[in-house]
Protein backbone atom coordinates (compact mmCIF):
# COMPACT_ATOMS: atom_id res chain seq x y z
CA UNK A 1 0.00 0.00 0.00
CA UNK A 2 1.09 3.30 -1.03
CA UNK A 3 1.77 6.28 1.35
CA UNK A 4 -1.65 7.92 -0.66
CA UNK A 5 -3.67 4.78 0.53
CA UNK A 6 -2.17 4.61 3.86
CA UNK A 7 -3.18 8.16 4.58
CA UNK A 8 -6.88 7.36 3.15
CA UNK A 9 -7.48 4.42 5.78
CA UNK A 10 -5.67 6.62 8.20
CA UNK A 11 -8.52 9.01 7.66
CA UNK A 12 -11.03 6.45 7.69
CA UNK A 13 -9.82 5.74 10.82
CA UNK A 14 -10.02 8.66 12.29
CA UNK A 15 -14.03 8.90 11.45
CA UNK A 16 -14.06 5.37 12.86
CA UNK A 17 -12.98 6.69 16.14
CA UNK A 18 -14.59 10.06 15.90
CA UNK A 19 -17.91 8.39 16.16
CA UNK A 20 -16.80 5.54 18.56
CA UNK A 21 -15.72 8.12 20.82
CA UNK A 22 -19.77 9.32 21.32
CA UNK A 23 -20.78 6.16 22.08
CA UNK A 24 -18.81 4.63 25.12
CA UNK A 25 -20.22 1.24 25.49
CA UNK A 26 -19.60 0.66 22.03
CA UNK A 27 -21.24 0.39 18.29
CA UNK A 28 -22.12 -2.37 16.38
CA UNK A 29 -20.29 -2.69 13.21
CA UNK A 30 -23.75 -2.38 11.42
CA UNK A 31 -24.71 0.78 13.64
CA UNK A 32 -20.84 1.87 13.03
CA UNK A 33 -21.51 1.73 8.96
CA UNK A 34 -24.18 3.33 8.99
CA UNK A 35 -22.56 6.44 10.53
CA UNK A 36 -19.91 6.20 7.85
CA UNK A 37 -21.73 7.58 5.25
CA UNK A 38 -19.78 5.74 1.97
CA UNK A 39 -19.52 7.77 -1.44
CA UNK A 40 -23.00 6.73 -3.35
CA UNK A 41 -21.06 4.73 -6.05
CA UNK A 42 -18.79 3.00 -3.61
CA UNK A 43 -18.95 -1.00 -3.66
CA UNK A 44 -20.43 -1.77 -0.30
CA UNK A 45 -18.08 -5.08 0.10
CA UNK A 46 -14.94 -3.40 -0.44
CA UNK A 47 -15.84 0.03 1.41
CA UNK A 48 -16.93 -2.95 4.45
CA UNK A 49 -13.00 -4.97 3.69
CA UNK A 50 -11.09 -1.44 3.77
CA UNK A 51 -12.84 -0.15 7.18
CA UNK A 52 -12.27 -3.41 8.79
CA UNK A 53 -8.43 -3.75 7.61
CA UNK A 54 -8.06 -0.02 8.98
CA UNK A 55 -9.14 -0.89 12.16
CA UNK A 56 -6.71 -3.87 12.42
CA UNK A 57 -3.64 -2.06 13.95
CA UNK A 58 -5.60 0.05 16.74
CA UNK A 59 -7.25 -3.24 17.90
CA UNK A 60 -3.77 -5.66 18.06
CA UNK A 61 -2.37 -2.07 19.90
CA UNK A 62 -5.61 -2.18 22.09
CA UNK A 63 -6.66 1.19 20.87
CA UNK A 64 -9.87 -0.29 19.86
CA UNK A 65 -11.88 -2.62 22.17
CA UNK A 66 -13.85 -5.72 20.25
CA UNK A 67 -17.21 -7.15 21.76
CA UNK A 68 -18.35 -9.77 19.73
CA UNK A 69 -20.69 -7.63 16.89
CA UNK A 70 -19.23 -4.27 18.57
CA UNK A 71 -16.56 -2.01 18.44
CA UNK A 72 -15.36 0.83 21.20
CA UNK A 73 -12.26 3.05 21.73
CA UNK A 74 -10.34 2.15 24.83
CA UNK A 75 -8.58 5.17 27.24
CA UNK A 76 -5.55 4.48 25.12
CA UNK A 77 -6.82 4.98 21.73
CA UNK A 78 -8.72 8.31 22.77
CA UNK A 79 -5.54 9.26 23.75
CA UNK A 80 -3.34 8.22 20.32
CA UNK A 81 -6.10 9.79 18.59
CA UNK A 82 -5.80 13.84 20.35
CA UNK A 83 -2.73 13.00 20.00
CA UNK A 84 -1.70 11.64 16.08
CA UNK A 85 -3.94 14.46 14.12
CA UNK A 86 -1.91 13.82 11.21
CA UNK A 87 -4.66 10.86 9.40
CA UNK A 88 -1.27 8.64 8.30
CA UNK A 89 0.77 9.43 11.45
CA UNK A 90 -2.28 7.72 13.20
CA UNK A 91 -2.59 4.64 11.45
CA UNK A 92 1.30 4.76 11.02
CA UNK A 93 1.98 4.69 14.76
CA UNK A 94 -1.09 2.25 15.82
CA UNK A 95 0.69 -0.92 12.93
CA UNK A 96 4.03 -0.02 14.67
CA UNK A 97 2.38 -1.63 18.37
CA UNK A 98 2.19 -5.31 16.49
CA UNK A 99 3.58 -7.77 13.43
CA UNK A 100 -0.30 -8.29 12.48
CA UNK A 101 -0.89 -4.30 12.42
CA UNK A 102 1.95 -4.04 9.95
CA UNK A 103 1.27 -6.43 7.62
CA UNK A 104 -2.62 -5.06 7.51
CA UNK A 105 -1.55 -1.58 7.04
CA UNK A 106 1.39 -2.52 4.21
CA UNK A 107 -0.38 -5.35 3.14
CA UNK A 108 -4.25 -4.89 3.99
CA UNK A 109 -6.10 -7.43 0.60
CA UNK A 110 -3.88 -10.21 0.97
CA UNK A 111 -4.05 -9.91 4.88
CA UNK A 112 -7.65 -9.35 5.19
CA UNK A 113 -8.14 -12.38 2.34
CA UNK A 114 -6.02 -14.80 4.67
CA UNK A 115 -7.11 -14.06 8.26
CA UNK A 116 -10.59 -14.37 7.16
CA UNK A 117 -10.67 -17.61 5.18
CA UNK A 118 -8.13 -18.75 8.36
CA UNK A 119 -10.74 -17.49 11.06
CA UNK A 120 -13.35 -19.46 9.12
CA UNK A 121 -12.20 -22.75 8.97
CA UNK A 122 -11.25 -22.53 12.65
CA UNK A 123 -14.66 -21.35 13.36
CA UNK A 124 -16.25 -24.15 11.84
CA UNK A 125 -14.17 -26.79 13.05
CA UNK A 126 -14.89 -25.31 16.53
CA UNK A 127 -18.80 -25.88 15.68
CA UNK A 128 -18.58 -29.23 13.93
CA UNK A 129 -16.99 -29.85 17.36
CA UNK A 130 -19.53 -28.56 19.56
CA UNK A 131 -22.86 -30.02 17.73
CA UNK A 132 -21.59 -33.29 15.91
CA UNK A 133 -21.12 -34.26 12.84
CA UNK A 134 -24.60 -36.75 12.92
CA UNK A 135 -26.29 -33.80 14.11
CA UNK A 136 -24.98 -31.31 10.66
CA UNK A 137 -25.23 -34.55 8.66
CA UNK A 138 -29.04 -35.18 9.25
CA UNK A 139 -29.62 -31.45 8.56
CA UNK A 140 -27.94 -31.88 5.77
CA UNK A 141 -30.22 -34.31 4.07
CA UNK A 142 -33.31 -32.35 5.64
CA UNK A 143 -33.97 -35.51 7.82
CA UNK A 144 -35.87 -33.98 10.80
CA UNK A 145 -37.83 -35.53 13.83
CA UNK A 146 -41.30 -35.85 14.55
CA UNK A 147 -41.51 -32.71 17.06
CA UNK A 148 -39.63 -30.69 14.64
CA UNK A 149 -42.44 -30.82 12.45
CA UNK A 150 -45.38 -30.12 14.71
CA UNK A 151 -43.96 -27.88 17.49
CA UNK A 152 -44.45 -25.46 18.04
CA UNK A 153 -48.53 -25.69 18.46
CA UNK A 154 -49.44 -21.97 18.77
CA UNK A 155 -49.96 -20.00 16.29
CA UNK A 156 -48.00 -16.78 15.37
CA UNK A 157 -50.30 -13.36 16.03
CA UNK A 158 -50.15 -10.80 12.80
CA UNK A 159 -50.88 -7.34 14.72
CA UNK A 160 -51.25 -4.52 12.08
CA UNK A 161 -50.38 -0.45 13.21
CA UNK A 162 -52.31 1.85 11.78
CA UNK A 163 -51.60 4.00 8.98
CA UNK A 164 -48.91 7.00 9.07
CA UNK A 165 -48.35 5.70 12.85
CA UNK A 166 -44.61 6.30 11.84
CA UNK A 167 -45.29 9.09 9.66
CA UNK A 168 -44.23 9.02 5.83
CA UNK A 169 -41.16 6.99 4.66
CA UNK A 170 -40.26 5.23 7.50
CA UNK A 171 -39.41 1.60 9.09
CA UNK A 172 -40.37 0.52 12.60
CA UNK A 173 -36.73 -0.26 13.05
CA UNK A 174 -36.26 3.63 11.56
CA UNK A 175 -38.43 5.13 14.00
CA UNK A 176 -36.74 3.22 16.77
CA UNK A 177 -33.33 4.49 15.91
CA UNK A 178 -34.32 7.85 16.64
CA UNK A 179 -36.45 7.62 18.89
CA UNK A 180 -35.34 9.23 22.19
CA UNK A 181 -36.72 6.96 24.71
CA UNK A 182 -34.74 4.58 26.30
CA UNK A 183 -34.23 1.68 24.56
CA UNK A 184 -31.54 -1.01 23.71
CA UNK A 185 -29.97 -2.11 20.75
CA UNK A 186 -27.70 -5.06 20.02
CA UNK A 187 -26.17 -6.23 16.65
CA UNK A 188 -29.58 -8.17 15.33
CA UNK A 189 -32.25 -6.65 17.47
CA UNK A 190 -34.09 -3.22 19.31
CA UNK A 191 -35.28 -3.62 22.61
CA UNK A 192 -37.91 -2.08 24.62
CA UNK A 193 -38.12 -1.91 28.35
CA UNK A 194 -41.91 -2.30 29.79
CA UNK A 195 -41.79 1.31 30.59
CA UNK A 196 -40.58 2.38 26.82
CA UNK A 197 -42.91 -0.33 25.43
CA UNK A 198 -46.07 0.79 27.54
CA UNK A 199 -44.93 4.66 26.72
CA UNK A 200 -44.36 4.28 22.82
CA UNK A 201 -46.22 3.84 19.27
CA UNK A 202 -46.87 0.20 20.27
CA UNK A 203 -48.80 0.91 23.70
CA UNK A 204 -51.67 -0.82 22.59
CA UNK A 205 -50.25 -3.51 22.36
CA UNK A 206 -48.21 -3.75 25.14
CA UNK A 207 -51.94 -3.55 27.08
CA UNK A 208 -52.49 -6.96 25.82
CA UNK A 209 -49.43 -8.96 27.81
CA UNK A 210 -48.50 -8.69 31.59
CA UNK A 211 -46.97 -5.06 32.49
CA UNK A 212 -43.12 -6.91 33.10
CA UNK A 213 -43.42 -7.17 29.38
CA UNK A 214 -40.76 -6.07 27.32
CA UNK A 215 -40.05 -5.87 23.60
CA UNK A 216 -37.17 -7.19 21.10
CA UNK A 217 -37.79 -6.49 17.62
CA UNK A 218 -35.64 -7.78 15.09
CA UNK A 219 -33.91 -5.64 12.91
CA UNK A 220 -34.18 -7.76 9.47
CA UNK A 221 -37.58 -7.32 8.33
CA UNK A 222 -39.53 -10.30 7.24
CA UNK A 223 -42.25 -12.60 8.97
CA UNK A 224 -41.41 -15.34 11.46
CA UNK A 225 -40.64 -17.72 8.23
CA UNK A 226 -38.27 -15.04 6.41
CA UNK A 227 -36.45 -12.93 8.72
CA UNK A 228 -33.05 -14.44 10.10
CA UNK A 229 -32.90 -13.38 13.85
CA UNK A 230 -28.60 -13.63 12.73
CA UNK A 231 -28.53 -10.64 10.57
CA UNK A 232 -24.55 -9.26 10.48
CA UNK A 233 -21.87 -11.40 9.32
CA UNK A 234 -18.20 -10.30 10.52
CA UNK A 235 -14.64 -12.12 9.38
CA UNK A 236 -14.57 -15.45 9.98
CA UNK A 237 -18.26 -16.90 11.09
CA UNK A 238 -18.94 -19.99 10.71
CA UNK A 239 -21.51 -20.78 7.72
CA UNK A 240 -22.28 -24.05 9.71
CA UNK A 241 -23.34 -22.20 12.41
CA UNK A 242 -25.32 -19.38 10.63
CA UNK A 243 -26.84 -21.47 8.94
CA UNK A 244 -28.03 -24.04 12.25
CA UNK A 245 -29.41 -21.20 14.10
CA UNK A 246 -33.11 -21.75 14.60
CA UNK A 247 -35.68 -20.14 12.94
CA UNK A 248 -38.27 -17.91 15.46
CA UNK A 249 -40.41 -20.40 15.65
CA UNK A 250 -38.00 -23.19 17.08
CA UNK A 251 -36.72 -19.83 19.54
CA UNK A 252 -39.51 -19.82 20.94
CA UNK A 253 -38.90 -23.80 21.92
CA UNK A 254 -35.80 -22.59 23.41
CA UNK A 255 -36.50 -19.94 25.15
CA UNK A 256 -39.11 -21.79 26.97
CA UNK A 257 -36.79 -24.30 28.08
CA UNK A 258 -34.28 -21.53 29.60
CA UNK A 259 -37.52 -20.63 31.47
CA UNK A 260 -38.32 -24.02 32.41
CA UNK A 261 -35.22 -24.72 33.70
CA UNK A 262 -34.74 -21.59 35.76
CA UNK A 263 -32.25 -19.73 33.71
CA UNK A 264 -34.34 -18.17 31.22
CA UNK A 265 -37.20 -15.10 31.40
CA UNK A 266 -40.68 -16.25 30.22
CA UNK A 267 -41.47 -15.41 26.70
CA UNK A 268 -45.08 -14.31 26.34
CA UNK A 269 -45.81 -14.00 22.50
CA UNK A 270 -43.99 -14.80 19.64
CA UNK A 271 -45.10 -11.48 16.65
CA UNK A 272 -45.43 -10.65 13.62
CA UNK A 273 -46.16 -6.59 13.57
CA UNK A 274 -47.07 -5.44 9.97
CA UNK A 275 -46.84 -2.11 8.88
CA UNK A 276 -47.80 -0.94 5.21
CA UNK A 277 -45.89 -3.35 3.38
CA UNK A 278 -43.31 -4.46 6.34
CA UNK A 279 -43.42 -6.60 8.40
CA UNK A 280 -41.37 -7.27 11.43
CA UNK A 281 -40.82 -10.46 13.66
CA UNK A 282 -40.68 -9.39 17.84
CA UNK A 283 -40.51 -11.17 21.01
CA UNK A 284 -42.91 -10.10 24.03
CA UNK A 285 -40.52 -11.38 26.84
CA UNK A 286 -40.56 -10.46 30.48
CA UNK A 287 -38.56 -8.08 31.57
CA UNK A 288 -35.30 -9.04 33.83
CA UNK A 289 -35.55 -6.03 36.01
CA UNK A 290 -33.56 -6.62 38.98
CA UNK A 291 -29.54 -5.40 37.48
CA UNK A 292 -26.76 -6.90 36.53
CA UNK A 293 -25.68 -10.22 38.19
CA UNK A 294 -22.49 -10.71 40.45
CA UNK A 295 -19.32 -13.15 39.67
CA UNK A 296 -20.39 -15.45 41.75
CA UNK A 297 -24.48 -15.38 40.56
CA UNK A 298 -23.13 -15.20 37.00
CA UNK A 299 -20.82 -18.32 37.42
CA UNK A 300 -23.54 -20.29 39.34
CA UNK A 301 -25.75 -19.36 36.07
CA UNK A 302 -23.56 -20.26 33.71
CA UNK A 303 -22.48 -23.77 35.39
CA UNK A 304 -26.24 -24.38 35.16
CA UNK A 305 -26.39 -23.56 31.31
CA UNK A 306 -23.16 -25.66 31.30
CA UNK A 307 -25.28 -28.70 32.96
CA UNK A 308 -27.67 -28.12 30.21
CA UNK A 309 -25.59 -28.50 27.48
CA UNK A 310 -23.80 -31.70 29.30
CA UNK A 311 -27.24 -33.49 29.53
CA UNK A 312 -27.62 -32.85 25.42
CA UNK A 313 -30.92 -30.51 26.08
CA UNK A 314 -29.23 -27.81 24.79
CA UNK A 315 -26.37 -26.81 22.93
CA UNK A 316 -24.62 -23.64 22.75
CA UNK A 317 -24.25 -22.54 18.95
CA UNK A 318 -21.10 -20.61 19.32
CA UNK A 319 -18.67 -22.43 18.07
CA UNK A 320 -16.26 -21.55 20.76
CA UNK A 321 -19.01 -22.72 23.20
CA UNK A 322 -18.67 -21.29 26.67
CA UNK A 323 -15.39 -19.48 26.16
CA UNK A 324 -17.23 -17.44 23.93
CA UNK A 325 -17.48 -13.60 25.35
CA UNK A 326 -21.33 -14.13 25.02
CA UNK A 327 -20.71 -16.26 28.24
CA UNK A 328 -17.76 -14.22 30.12
CA UNK A 329 -18.82 -13.04 33.84
CA UNK A 330 -20.33 -10.90 35.06
CA UNK A 331 -22.21 -9.52 32.23
CA UNK A 332 -22.42 -12.15 29.03
CA UNK A 333 -21.98 -9.12 26.86
CA UNK A 334 -24.98 -7.76 29.04
CA UNK A 335 -27.12 -11.00 28.12
CA UNK A 336 -27.02 -11.88 32.09
CA UNK A 337 -29.75 -10.37 33.93
CA UNK A 338 -31.11 -11.11 37.71
CA UNK A 339 -34.97 -11.49 37.80
CA UNK A 340 -36.35 -12.42 41.22
CA UNK A 341 -33.31 -13.26 42.52
CA UNK A 342 -32.52 -15.68 40.15
CA UNK A 343 -30.09 -15.62 37.02
CA UNK A 344 -31.50 -15.07 34.04
CA UNK A 345 -29.54 -15.32 30.50
CA UNK A 346 -31.64 -13.64 27.49
CA UNK A 347 -30.54 -13.83 24.07
CA UNK A 348 -31.26 -17.46 23.68
CA UNK A 349 -30.36 -17.48 20.35
CA UNK A 350 -27.08 -18.76 21.36
CA UNK A 351 -28.39 -22.07 21.80
CA UNK A 352 -29.54 -25.17 19.39
CA UNK A 353 -32.57 -28.05 21.17
CA UNK A 354 -30.32 -30.84 21.63
CA UNK A 355 -32.63 -34.30 22.25
CA UNK A 356 -35.88 -32.61 22.80
CA UNK A 357 -38.01 -35.71 21.64
CA UNK A 358 -36.55 -37.22 24.98
CA UNK A 359 -37.19 -34.03 27.02
CA UNK A 360 -40.67 -33.88 25.94
CA UNK A 361 -41.56 -37.37 26.28
CA UNK A 362 -40.47 -37.10 29.98
CA UNK A 363 -42.58 -34.22 30.61
CA UNK A 364 -45.82 -35.46 29.47
CA UNK A 365 -44.98 -38.77 31.14
CA UNK A 366 -44.07 -36.72 34.98
CA UNK A 367 -47.24 -34.49 33.82
CA UNK A 368 -49.28 -38.48 33.56
CA UNK A 369 -48.34 -39.43 36.65
CA UNK A 370 -48.98 -36.22 38.60
CA UNK A 371 -52.49 -35.76 37.19
CA UNK A 372 -55.19 -37.54 37.39
CA UNK A 373 -55.66 -39.69 34.46
CA UNK A 374 -53.05 -41.60 32.12
CA UNK A 375 -51.84 -45.00 33.82
CA UNK A 376 -49.91 -48.33 32.90
CA UNK A 377 -51.69 -51.00 30.18
CA UNK A 378 -50.27 -54.48 28.86
CA UNK A 379 -52.38 -53.78 25.47
CA UNK A 380 -51.14 -49.99 24.98
CA UNK A 381 -47.75 -51.24 25.44
CA UNK A 382 -46.70 -49.65 28.93
CA UNK A 383 -47.33 -46.31 29.60
CA UNK A 384 -50.18 -44.05 28.34
CA UNK A 385 -51.05 -40.92 28.14
CA UNK A 386 -54.91 -39.51 28.53
CA UNK A 387 -54.42 -37.17 25.58
CA UNK A 388 -52.02 -37.65 22.83
CA UNK A 389 -49.20 -35.10 22.97
CA UNK A 390 -47.57 -33.45 19.75
CA UNK A 391 -44.53 -34.65 19.23
CA UNK A 392 -44.24 -37.78 21.45
CA UNK A 393 -44.59 -41.11 20.54
CA UNK A 394 -46.52 -42.83 23.39
CA UNK A 395 -50.07 -43.99 23.06
CA UNK A 396 -53.04 -42.48 24.60
CA UNK A 397 -57.02 -43.02 25.60
CA UNK A 398 -58.13 -39.85 23.56
CA UNK A 399 -56.46 -38.06 20.30
CA UNK A 400 -56.22 -34.79 20.27
CA UNK A 401 -56.11 -34.81 16.63
CA UNK A 402 -60.03 -36.42 16.65
CA UNK A 403 -60.99 -33.74 19.02
CA UNK A 404 -59.74 -30.75 17.25
CA UNK A 405 -61.35 -32.29 13.98
CA UNK A 406 -64.94 -32.41 16.03
CA UNK A 407 -64.49 -29.28 17.28
CA UNK A 408 -63.57 -27.25 14.30
CA UNK A 409 -66.84 -28.96 12.55
CA UNK A 410 -68.85 -27.55 15.41
CA UNK A 411 -67.50 -23.93 15.52
CA UNK A 412 -68.02 -23.80 11.80
CA UNK A 413 -71.35 -24.89 11.90
CA UNK A 414 -71.83 -22.43 15.08
CA UNK A 415 -70.07 -19.61 13.14
CA UNK A 416 -67.94 -18.87 15.60
CA UNK A 417 -64.08 -18.98 16.56
CA UNK A 418 -61.96 -19.00 19.31
CA UNK A 419 -59.53 -16.23 17.21
CA UNK A 420 -58.08 -13.10 19.11
CA UNK A 421 -60.71 -14.06 22.23
CA UNK A 422 -59.34 -15.06 25.47
CA UNK A 423 -59.92 -18.42 26.63
CA UNK A 424 -60.99 -19.88 30.09
CA UNK A 425 -60.31 -23.72 30.60
CA UNK A 426 -62.04 -24.97 33.45
CA UNK A 427 -60.89 -28.16 34.25
CA UNK A 428 -57.45 -27.91 32.08
CA UNK A 429 -55.71 -31.32 33.09
CA UNK A 430 -52.34 -31.31 31.61
CA UNK A 431 -53.11 -28.21 29.17
CA UNK A 432 -53.66 -30.12 25.58
CA UNK A 433 -56.91 -28.13 24.95
CA UNK A 434 -55.29 -24.97 25.91
CA UNK A 435 -52.42 -25.78 23.50
CA UNK A 436 -55.31 -26.32 20.45
CA UNK A 437 -57.43 -23.16 21.24
CA UNK A 438 -53.50 -21.38 21.42
CA UNK A 439 -53.10 -23.05 17.80
CA UNK A 440 -56.66 -21.67 16.55
CA UNK A 441 -55.51 -18.25 17.17
CA UNK A 442 -56.28 -17.34 20.59
CA UNK A 443 -55.25 -13.74 22.16
CA UNK A 444 -54.43 -15.90 25.51
CA UNK A 445 -55.67 -19.05 27.51
CA UNK A 446 -56.17 -18.87 30.96
CA UNK A 447 -56.39 -22.76 33.03
CA UNK A 448 -57.79 -24.10 36.04
CA UNK A 449 -56.95 -27.48 37.55
CA UNK A 450 -55.96 -28.97 40.79
CA UNK A 451 -52.87 -27.14 42.65
CA UNK A 452 -51.14 -30.51 41.92
CA UNK A 453 -51.86 -30.68 38.22
CA UNK A 454 -51.14 -27.08 37.55
CA UNK A 455 -47.17 -26.76 37.47
CA UNK A 456 -47.03 -29.73 34.81
CA UNK A 457 -49.64 -27.82 32.76
CA UNK A 458 -46.90 -25.35 32.49
CA UNK A 459 -44.70 -27.27 32.16
CA UNK A 460 -46.19 -29.33 29.51
CA UNK A 461 -47.73 -26.05 27.39
CA UNK A 462 -43.75 -24.63 27.64
CA UNK A 463 -42.26 -27.72 25.83
CA UNK A 464 -45.36 -27.65 23.20
CA UNK A 465 -43.97 -23.92 22.63
CA UNK A 466 -47.00 -22.31 23.82
CA UNK A 467 -46.72 -18.45 25.97
CA UNK A 468 -49.84 -17.10 25.61
CA UNK A 469 -51.15 -18.88 28.75
CA UNK A 470 -51.37 -18.58 32.64
CA UNK A 471 -52.69 -21.41 35.53
CA UNK A 472 -54.26 -21.51 38.51
CA UNK A 473 -53.88 -24.66 40.63
CA UNK A 474 -56.59 -24.80 43.04
CA UNK A 475 -59.89 -26.84 43.91
CA UNK A 476 -62.91 -25.86 42.72
CA UNK A 477 -66.57 -26.30 43.98
CA UNK A 478 -69.53 -24.70 42.24
CA UNK A 479 -69.67 -21.36 44.35
CA UNK A 480 -65.62 -20.71 43.76
CA UNK A 481 -64.78 -17.23 42.39
CA UNK A 482 -62.99 -17.89 39.35
CA UNK A 483 -62.72 -13.98 38.35
CA UNK A 484 -60.82 -13.59 41.19
CA UNK A 485 -57.41 -15.64 39.75
CA UNK A 486 -57.96 -13.74 35.57
CA UNK A 487 -54.74 -11.88 35.67
CA UNK A 488 -55.51 -7.92 35.64
CA UNK A 489 -54.20 -7.41 31.98
CA UNK A 490 -56.89 -9.45 30.81
CA UNK A 491 -59.48 -7.63 32.11
CA UNK A 492 -60.72 -5.14 29.45
CA UNK A 493 -60.40 -8.52 26.90
CA UNK A 494 -62.89 -10.17 28.86
CA UNK A 495 -65.98 -9.00 26.87
CA UNK A 496 -66.84 -11.84 24.07
CA UNK A 497 -64.13 -14.81 25.87
CA UNK A 498 -64.97 -18.03 25.36
CA UNK A 499 -65.36 -20.55 28.41
CA UNK A 500 -63.86 -24.61 28.01
CA UNK A 501 -66.01 -26.76 30.14
CA UNK A 502 -64.86 -29.97 28.64
CA UNK A 503 -65.75 -33.38 31.25
CA UNK A 504 -66.20 -31.32 34.79
CA UNK A 505 -69.87 -31.09 34.86
CA UNK A 506 -70.17 -34.38 36.38
CA UNK A 507 -67.11 -33.06 39.11
CA UNK A 508 -68.15 -29.12 39.51
CA UNK A 509 -71.66 -29.07 39.06
CA UNK A 510 -72.63 -25.90 37.01
CA UNK A 511 -70.29 -22.75 39.00
CA UNK A 512 -72.14 -19.86 39.69
CA UNK A 513 -69.36 -18.01 38.55
CA UNK A 514 -70.27 -18.46 34.91
CA UNK A 515 -72.70 -15.65 35.18
CA UNK A 516 -69.89 -13.16 36.26
CA UNK A 517 -67.54 -13.46 33.13
CA UNK A 518 -69.02 -11.89 29.85
CA UNK A 519 -68.33 -15.00 27.58
CA UNK A 520 -69.78 -15.13 24.09
CA UNK A 521 -69.72 -18.70 23.70
CA UNK A 522 -69.09 -21.79 25.86
CA UNK A 523 -67.39 -25.02 24.84
CA UNK A 524 -69.25 -28.12 26.65
CA UNK A 525 -68.13 -31.88 26.65
CA UNK A 526 -70.05 -34.38 28.48
CA UNK A 527 -68.44 -37.75 30.31
CA UNK A 528 -68.58 -41.32 29.25
CA UNK A 529 -71.85 -42.94 29.26
CA UNK A 530 -73.75 -39.37 29.36
CA UNK A 531 -76.83 -39.62 26.86
CA UNK A 532 -78.41 -37.49 24.35
CA UNK A 533 -81.29 -37.16 26.50
CA UNK A 534 -78.71 -36.15 29.90
CA UNK A 535 -77.12 -33.45 27.82
CA UNK A 536 -81.14 -32.00 27.30
CA UNK A 537 -81.36 -31.88 30.44
CA UNK A 538 -78.32 -30.76 32.17
CA UNK A 539 -78.54 -28.05 29.61
CA UNK A 540 -81.84 -27.08 30.61
CA UNK A 541 -80.61 -26.65 34.06
CA UNK A 542 -77.90 -24.33 33.15
CA UNK A 543 -80.56 -22.23 31.44
CA UNK A 544 -81.83 -21.22 34.63
CA UNK A 545 -78.15 -19.72 35.69
CA UNK A 546 -77.11 -18.22 32.00
CA UNK A 547 -79.45 -18.04 29.18
CA UNK A 548 -78.36 -20.04 26.16
CA UNK A 549 -78.51 -21.81 23.04
CA UNK A 550 -77.31 -24.98 21.38
CA UNK A 551 -75.69 -24.00 18.43
CA UNK A 552 -73.52 -26.72 17.51
CA UNK A 553 -74.03 -30.08 19.08
CA UNK A 554 -72.68 -33.59 18.21
CA UNK A 555 -71.81 -36.97 19.60
CA UNK A 556 -68.38 -38.37 18.66
CA UNK A 557 -65.54 -40.59 19.90
CA UNK A 558 -62.15 -40.21 19.68
CA UNK A 559 -59.17 -42.56 20.67
CA UNK A 560 -60.08 -45.46 22.32
CA UNK A 561 -63.35 -43.45 24.73
CA UNK A 562 -66.61 -43.77 24.83
CA UNK A 563 -69.14 -41.87 22.79
CA UNK A 564 -69.39 -38.08 24.55
CA UNK A 565 -71.29 -35.03 23.55
CA UNK A 566 -69.31 -31.72 22.50
CA UNK A 567 -71.53 -29.23 21.84
CA UNK A 568 -71.06 -25.23 21.23
CA UNK A 569 -73.27 -22.85 23.82
CA UNK A 570 -74.04 -19.43 22.54
CA UNK A 571 -75.16 -17.05 25.27
CA UNK A 572 -78.23 -14.95 24.58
Amino acid sequence: MGLSERTESGKILQRVFEILIDFPEGLSIKELFSRLNPEPNQNGRAFYEWVMCSCIPPLKAGWLKSRGYYLSVSEEGRSAYEKFADPHTFIKEAAKHSTRGWLSLHFPRPYYVSGKAKDRIVSEIRFVRRVGVKRLATQAIGKVPDWHKVLPVQSVRRIKLADNILGSGKSLVEHFHKDKSSHYEGGHAIYLPPKTFQASILAEVSVQYPRSAGLKIIKTPGDVDQAAYVNIVNKGDSKLHLNSIHGHKHLTLVANLLHAKGVGARLFDLVEIEYGQDIWTAYVIEDADDGAPSMEQCRAGVARLQQLDAAGLLRVSAPEGFDDDEFRCPGCEGNAFIKDGQFTYVDFQNFLLGDYAAFLKTTAVEATEASHFGDRSILRGGTYLYQTVPGVNLPAKRNIDDREQVLMRLLRTADVSVKDRVVFDVGCNIGMMMALYLKMGARWAHGWDRPYVAPHTDKVLLALGCTRFSTTGTDINDSYDLTKDIPSFLASRLEGCVVSYLAVREHLGWLKALQQIPWAFLIYEGHEGETREDFESYIKNFKQIVPVEVAAVEDYFDGDSESRTLAILRRL
